[in-house]
């Protein structure tokens, strides 16, 4: 197998829907580099934090991610329950008040 990450049943890396902004970007970023890591089914939100540490596009990223409930992984420092936790929380907060 290449460097590729080709396994049987992988997702091409543009089907993933990593937007524009992580593929354009003119620095080293390690989920481009290696998308495969940031694609993990049951990573700890300490471990999502650690692989986007220090990223210039955490927040755009984030933001990206929660407007997009389809996409699994790491994004933005944040696993998919986290994600799904604070879209919960910000619909809460859009209720109207009692």
């Amino acid at each position: 197998m290449s460097g590729g990450h080709n396994f049987a049943g992988a997702r091409p890396v543009l089907s993933l829907g990593i937007p524009d902004f992580v593929m354009e970007a003119r620095e080293r970023l390690p989920c481009r580099d290696d998308p495969d890591a940031w694609f993990v089914e049951g990573l700890r939100p300490r471990q999502a934090r650690e692989l986007c540490a220090g990223c210039a596009y955490l927040e755009p990223c984030l933001v990206y991610a929660l407007g997009r409930p389809e996409l699994w992984g790491v994004w933005g420092g944040t696993t998919r329950r986290e994600r799904e936790s604070l879209r919960r929380g910000r619909a809460a907060a859009e209720l109207p008040a009692a």
